[in-house]
C-alpha cells in the first residue's frame, strides 16, 4: 500500500544568511527554550525553519505556545540526537563557502528544536566527516558551531558535542597527496557493515578491480569490495544515535548529479578508501597520484574555465574520473549508504524496520550550482526543504533545483526498486506544503525548471526537467 508523505518547501524573502554567531532568532518565540533576550534582526533563517515545521503540521495543536515541540514525534527526553551537516571542506576555488557548507544558522535552529524535544535531558552531537583534505576545525569555525556550543554551555550548562568522524586527513600539493595525517576519529569507534547480497554492487556484473575513489588506496578498496563482501566503515556515533537530523546542502555533484540527504551519508563513514566513486583502470600506485599535477590558476581563470566547460559539455577526462551522467558506480555507493542509514542497527546488523528517527533539512538559502560539490558557484534561492523521509526530501529538492529525479541514477534506481522500503509510493504521493503557491501541490504537478540550477557540465542536457 502506498502512503502520503509531506515535504515542506519554505522560501524566505532574504537571499542571504545572518553573520552574527551564535545566530539568535529574529524574535523570541513562545517555545524558545532560553531566558536570554538577545535577538538578531538579520536572521531570517531561524523563522524560516520554524515556518517549515509549521507547514508540516508538527505538534500542530500547540503551535505558537510555550509547549510547542515539533520534533517530539521522533525525539524523546534522554535520547542521543545526531546533527549531521554537510561540511565538505574549508575552501572553494570558485564561489566561497556559503554555497559549499551547511550554514551555522540552520544548524542553530535545528539544535534548538532538538533541545526542546529532549527537555534538556540527553545528548546532542554535531558531527561530520569532511572530504579528506578538509580542515574540520576551520570549517567548524566558519559555521559557528563552536559559538553555538559555548552559548549552550553558558545558558543551560548543556554540553553540545562536536566531532570529526574521519580517521584520516590528507594534505595536497598541486592536486597530489603529499601527506596522510591520522586523526582521533569517532570517540565511539567504528563498525564495518557488510551488506553482502543486498549491496547494489552485487548487481550488474561489475569488475571490482576497476573501482576507484576520490583519495583512494587501491588495495584498501579491493579488500572491502570484492565478490565476497561490500562493506563500509560506519561511525558508531551515527549507528548508536536514537535520532538523526540531516542538514545537507542543495548542490550539484560531479559524480552523482546532485548532493542532498542521501549523499550526506558519506560523512558518517570513517575511511573514504572504502567508498567506490567511479570505475577506472588499476593504477598500482596506491592512489597517491591518480590525477596529473594541476597547474596553479588564479580564481578568475578558474571561474572562466568552469563557465567554458559548462558550455562545452562532457570531456574524455570527465569520463575517466566518473564526472558525468554515465557514472554507474557512485549511485550504488550512495544507495548502499542510504540502506545502512535507514535499516542497520546499533550493532551493525541490517533489519527490516527503520532503526532511528530521521529528519531532513535541506539548506538551499544559498545553493551551489555548476562545479559541485567542492567548487560550486553560489545560487541564492532562500529555500529550505524539510521532512521525515530522506528519499522524498531528495526527490523534492532535485525537482525544485530544476532536475528530473527519474534521470538521476541514485533516485531512479531507488524508485525502480520493488518492494521499495525507502518509500513505497510515487511522485503523486509526495505532497509539498509551501508558502509559494506553485510549489504547494503534489510533486507530480511541478512544472518547468523551478529554481533553474545549472548542472555540472558532464551532466548537462541529461538531467534537466522538461
Amino acid at each position: 500500500m502506498s502512503m502520503i508523505e509531506k515535504i515542506a518547501v519554505y522560501k524566505q524573502g532574504i537571499l542571504s544568511y545572518p553573520k552574527n554567531k551564535p545566530y539568535f532568532p529574529r524574535v523570541i518565540y513562545p517555545e524558545y527554550p532560553f531566558d536570554d533576550p538577545r535577538t538578531d534582526k538579520t536572521n531570517a533563517v531561524y523563522g524560516s525553519l520554524r515556518e517549515a515545521l509549521r507547514l508540516l503540521g508538527l505538534d500542530q495543536e500547540n503551535f505558537n505556545t510555550k509547549s510547542w515541540n515539533p520534533f517530539s514525534s521522533f525525539i524523546s527526553p534522554g535520547q542521543t540526537v545526531l546533527i549531521k551537516p554537510n561540511f565538505v571542506r574549508h575552501f572553494n576555488d570558485l564561489g566561497g563557502v556559503e554555497c559549499l557548507i551547511t550554514h551555522g544558522s540552520v544548524i542553530r535552529a535545528a539544535v534548538d528544536y532538538a533541545y526542546i524535544a529532549l527537555r534538556g535531558r540527553g545528548r546532542i552531537v554535531i558531527a561530520d566527516g569532511p572530504m579528506d583534505e578538509g580542515d574540520f576545525d576551520k570549517i567548524a569555525d566558519m559555521a559557528g558551531v563552536n559559538e553555538i556550543r559555548d552559548f549552550y554551555k553558558a545558558a543551560r550548562g548543556f554540553n553540545l558535542e562536536i566531532y570529526d568522524l574521519r580517521r584520516e586527513r590528507v594534505i595536497k600539493k598541486d592536486n597530489r597527496i603529499i601527506e596522510r595525517i591520522k586523526l582521533r576519529g569517532d570517540p565511539l569507534g567504528y563498525t564495518a557493515v557488510n551488506l553482502r547480497d543486498n549491496s547494489e554492487f552485487k548487481r550488474g556484473g561489475l569488475d571490482y578491480k576497476t573501482f576507484k575513489g576520490s583519495e583512494c588506496i587501491d588495495e584498501v578498496m579491493f579488500s572491502h569490495h570484492n565478490k565476497e563482501r561490500d562493506e563500509y566503515l560506519i561511525a558508531n556515533t551515527f549507528l548508536k544515535a536514537d535520532a538523526v537530523i540531516s542538514i545537507p546542502k542543495m548542490k550539484t555533484h560531479r559524480k552523482a548529479g546532485v548532493t542532498l540527504s542521501l549523499k550526506n551519508m558519506v560523512g558518517v563513514t570513517g575511511d573514504r578508501n572504502w567508498l567506490p566513486h567511479f570505475s577506472g583502470s588499476f593504477s598500482g600506485n596506491g592512489g597517491q597520484a591518480a590525477n596529473p599535477p594541476r597547474i596553479p590558476m588564479c580564481r578568475a581563470a578558474k571561474m572562466l574555465k568552469c563557465r567554458l566547460r559548462y558550455l562545452v559539455g562532457r570531456t574524455d577526462s570527465d569520463v575517466r574520473a566518473g564526472d558525468w551522467h554515465g557514472n554507474d558506480i557512485m549511485w550504488r555507493t550512495i544507495v548502499d549508504l542510504a540502506r545502512i542509514g535507514a535499516y542497520v542497527d546499533a550493532g551493525g546488523v541490517e533489519r527490516r524496520e527503520r532503526q532511528r528517527g530521521y529528519f531532513v533539512i535541506v539548506d538551499g538559502i544559498i545553493g551551489g550550482e555548476c562545479d559541485g560539490p567542492v567548487s560550486p558557484l553560489p545560487k541564492p534561492c532562500g529555500v529550505l526543504v524539510a521532512g521525515r523521509n530522506e528519499f522524498c526530501a531528495d526527490l523534492v529538492s532535485a525537482r525544485l533545483m530544476g532536475f528530473d529525479p527519474a534521470r538521476i541514477p541514485k533516485l531512479r534506481n531507488i524508485m525502480a526498486e520493488r518492494p521499495n522500503r525507502m518509500f513505497d509510493a510515487g511522485m503523486s504521493d509526495i505532497i509539498c506544503v509551501s508558502n509559494v503557491k506553485k510549489w504547494d501541490r503534489a510533486l507530480s504537478d511541478f512544472r518547468g525548471r523551478c529554481l533553474g540550477f545549472k548542472p555540472y557540465f558532464g551532466w548537462k542536457g541529461h538531467i534537466e526537467a522538461d
